[in-house]
């Protein structure tokens, strides 16, 4: 198995993308735009990493 494809890898670069988002979205001036950053961080927080959820 690949390590940088492992469920923790997954999982710890889905977190650091979800935070990457929340920053952009501290950043963003439009507010429409800064709802839609953060309800996708939420959204990625949620759903977790794709390849780990069960088919």
């Amino acid at each position: 198995m690949d390590p940088y494809d492992s469920p923790m890898e997954r999982a710890r670069r889905t977190r650091e993308r979800a935070e990457e988002l929340g920053r952009a979205a501290d950043r963003a001036t439009d507010p429409e735009h800064r709802q839609r950053l953060r309800e996708k961080a939420l959204r990625l927080l949620r759903e977790g990493p794709a390849d780990s959820r069960p088919s």
